[in-house]
């Protein structure tokens, strides 16, 4: 069976915007998702839990099926993105 990509590529390099732009939507839909199960609990652990959540997983098993470069392209912005929000939050707590 051959895999179409759901990402467009030009001359053989995959969208980079495009990959972007889908890990932010992914992104924070889960984080979203995961904000309404963690309102219930103190801020502080909150942050720890939303901490331990392993989302380089959960977008490398999204993106199975796609060529090495577009995950690697994604994993970095996906770690740009927790890293930042991560911030954010413990910020909030401090």
């Amino acid at each position: 069976m051959h895999y179409v990509s759901r990402f467009d590529s030009s001359n053989g390099m995959p969208d980079e915007e495009q990959i972007e732009a889908w890990v932010e939507e992914y992104f924070f839909s889960l984080f979203n998702l995961f904000n309404v199960f963690f309102s219930k609990v103190e801020a502080k652990e909150a942050v720890s839990r939303m901490s331990s959540i392993p989302f380089d997983k959960l977008l490398k098993e999204e993106l199975e099926g796609e060529s090495e470069e577009i995950i690697e392209i994604a994993l970095g912005k996906l770690k740009e993105l927790v890293e930042t929000e991560m911030q954010v939050m413990k910020a909030y707590v401090e």
